[in-house]
């Protein structure tokens, strides 16, 4: 945000009023791109946050991105997890969701940012107009949206719509004056604002560039002049589209900076466009060797950013005590929105669309391909990336070459692995799908192609979906042995997770054997003491246990530790599992006041190394208050179990195989405790849920029927004595 807001007095002073004085209404800020309608928002903003205000600015550029935040903001406002869930199903209107919270908690600011199709905005059907939808009258807070939709017929009369128009020429002037104040007089920048047709962000770029270093043009009647030389016909009409009167500001910097001898900051701008507008990109990933491609002979990268930077065509965020001396080497860079939008749209003129995103695609493979989808330390790296892999797969893939294609798919594919390391099971089903669709063009047998449908089983698979991931793992094996053939490392993985999924479904002679097989082959090919090796003598240990023999697999566990340690370490995910199951074998022959110390020392390990939200840490809080039921001490175990659960609920889900065994539990509690009835009530609902779900020959569907079986029949029992 500028020290000042210039030509805006009125409008700021009437939406400023509103913080403490409400009207009931929404307040809509429309206008052109670039006008400066985000800018009047955050300076009313930071008036409301003086006051002690609230504020939530969510973006509205799409209904998915929307809703999903607007959810999460009823989330922590206090909305039932239940209906959160219900709601990002699909089976409760999610507008409805909200609003209680918001109406029963005044004093707020809400600003929707982007909505420049209103229809981001529309619930169930509804129109914005009809004031039932996101955006309602109310007298709680303050309702504010930014959008280039002018049409008071969109916003109804429950809203109040405030144009954003260019600035007049004495305002623009001062814009300019602020950025460059040793460029002319005000009379020039006067002349200049008019020529730029007042358009804010068009005023900020050229104030911007005007006081670089790397600016062929230091007055503002030098850069008048350049202007009208370069772009004539271009700013001509008094009518033109805003894209394109910003775009030629752009482009003159660009030429500007080429004729500066910075020649490759243009083609470092037709790579930086594909990645997502607004989003940070993290410097340290932007890789020189990668980029030069685009520079050629011109110059080096980073001299490039530098110019980048230095003429506001790319934005800056630093680090926490960085200094400003530091900003390109590094931190973060972001590109304008608007920038990328109309940058592309020249691409894609120009013909060298294609090229330009190829590069980009490199760029975030040579930032995520050496990250350990496996090491914590690295999933924030992936997180930073998220968004410019979705913007990729969305934006350029239709562009890319079949070798760029590939490179993507596979970057897709390790983000899916990493998000599912972090527990972020949704998340990796979604981009599984997304890299699937987008990289369609790739050829069924081409490796990164394979990889893709795998991930999407194994997300599958993770969010309990056995019935969904079973069969998609073995349609991929069949292409793996053809393709890769049946001793190949990947073939063998799919083996194994098809024994997985067996597991899960219940029968666990038939998953031990298969893993024994595999056991076999991965001895052979890989070696006893590689990582996926280890990882199928765990899963024998484990249907050892199953199956009864609690000291051979105690056995097999504890020798399984002993290499993990050696081999991976003792804080890897792998080896704090084995840590995990060693405790539930020492409680399931009886030893409790041992496992409970165990379980409490890898929970300790889990919560530092994976986070307390993490699947494999909510399996241990879950496993710690079974321990604690075992030792007898039922009204903790309750307690505890109620605690996960809600975790569970928020994280995985209420249909969650694993949020369901702790429901199982918590009824099991109930009757221990003598409510026979609530906790009948309780089964009931489990096993519906679990009949829906798992099947009613699944294992754990039977196992909770048969305990509502013995539930009814001590009832009727003691009702009959």
């Amino acid at each position: 945000m500028p020290e000042q807001v210039r030509g805006r007095d009125l409008l700021l002073a009437r939406l400023e009023a509103l913080i403490q004085e409400l009207d009931g209404r929404a307040h809509v800020l429309a206008g052109l791109g670039g006008t400066g309608k985000s800018t009047v928002a955050l300076r009313v903003v930071e008036v409301a946050v003086g006051l002690g205000r609230r504020v939530w600015w969510v973006p509205g550029v799409d209904a998915s991105s929307l809703t999903s935040a607007l959810l999460g903001l009823a989330q922590a406002l206090g909305a039932d997890t239940a209906q959160v869930e219900a709601a990002r199903a699909g089976r409760v209107d999610p507008c409805d969701v909200l609003w209680p919270v918001l109406e029963a908690d005044p004093g707020w600011v809400l600003v929707i940012d982007n909505a420049d199709d209103v229809r981001a905005l529309a619930v169930g059907g509804r129109p914005v107009r009809d004031g039932n939808g996101w955006m309602r009258s109310t007298r709680a807070g303050l309702v504010m949206v930014t959008t280039r939709d002018a049409d008071p017929r969109h916003w109804g009369r429950g809203a109040e719509l405030h144009p954003v128009g260019w600035l007049p020429d004495a305002d623009g002037a001062r814009v300019l004056l602020d950025l460059a104040p040793e460029a002319g007089t005000p009379a020039e920048a006067e002349g200049l604002s008019s020529r730029l047709g007042g358009l804010a962000l068009a005023l900020h770029h050229a104030g911007s560039q005007l006081a670089s270093p790397f600016s062929q043009e230091r007055t503002f009647t030098g850069y008048l002049r350049a202007l009208e030389t370069g772009f004539p016909a271009l700013l001509a009409s008094g009518g033109l589209d805003d894209r394109e009167v910003v775009t030629s500001t752009w482009e003159l910097s660009l030429d500007q900076l080429a004729d500066a001898g910075v020649e490759q900051a243009r083609g470092l701008l037709g790579v930086l466009v594909w990645f997502a507008g607004a989003v940070p990109i993290p410097v340290a990933g932007l890789d020189h060797q990668v980029l030069g491609q685009v520079c050629g002979e011109h110059g080096p990268v980073g001299v490039g950013l530098e110019a980048l930077l230095s003429a506001g065509l790319i934005e800056n965020r630093l680090t926490p005590g960085e200094t400003p001396a530091g900003q390109a080497a590094r931190g973060w860079v972001m590109v304008h929105p608007l920038v990328a939008e109309t940058t592309r749209h020249r691409l894609k003129i120009s013909d060298a669309a294609g090229a330009a995103a190829a590069v980009a695609v490199e760029v975030l493979a040579a930032a995520t391909d050496e990250l350990d989808m496996e090491r914590p330390q690295d999933w924030p790296v992936w997180t930073a990336w998220m968004p410019h892999l979705d913007e990729l797969l969305t934006y350029a893939s239709p562009l890319l070459e079949h070798s760029s294609l590939a490179t993507l798919a596979t970057s897709s594919r390790n983000a899916v692995a990493a998000l599912t390391w972090t527990g972020s099971y949704p998340a990796a089903l979604e981009l599984a799908k997304a890299g699937e669709r987008h990289t369609q063009r790739l050829d069924q047998d081409h490796v990164a192609a394979i990889d893709l449908q795998y991930w999407q089983a194994a997300a599958h698979r993770f969010l309990g979906n056995a019935a969904e991931a079973e069969p998609l793992f073995r349609e991929v094996l069949q292409v793996q042995e053809r393709v890769l053939g049946s001793d190949h490392p990947d073939t063998l993985t799919t083996r194994h997770d098809i024994a997985r999924a067996v597991a899960e479904r219940g029968d666990t002679a038939e998953a031990e054997r298969l893993y024994r097989e595999v056991l076999q082959v991965r001895e052979r090919v890989l070696g006893s003491d590689h990582p996926n090796t280890l990882s199928t003598r765990h899963e024998i240990a484990r249907m050892v246990a199953r199956r009864g023999d609690t000291a051979e697999s105690e056995r097999l566990h504890r020798e399984l530790r002993q290499v993990r340690e050696r081999v991976l370490g003792s804080d890897h995910p792998d080896t704090l599992t084995t840590r995990h199951d060693i405790a539930r074998v020492v409680a399931e022959r009886g030893d409790t006041a041992e496992a409970e110390r165990l379980f409490r020392e890898v929970l300790q390990a889990r919560e530092r190394v994976l986070g307390s939200d993490h699947p494999h840490t909510l399996n241990t809080r879950h496993d710690f208050a079974w321990v604690v039921a075992r030792r007898g001490d039922t009204a903790e175990a309750e307690r505890l179990y109620r605690e996960v659960l809600q975790a569970k609920e928020r994280v995985l889900g209420s249909d969650h195989p694993n949020t369901l065994n702790t429901r199982h539990d918590i009824a099991w509690m109930v009757g221990e405790r003598g409510d026979t009835a609530e906790a009948e009530r309780l089964f009931r609902e489990v096993l519906q849920v679990r009949e829906r779900v798992l099947g009613s020959d699944h294992t754990s569907t039977q196992i909770t029927a048969r305990a509502l079986r013995n539930l009814t029949m001590l009832t009727d029992d003691n009702r009959d004595g």
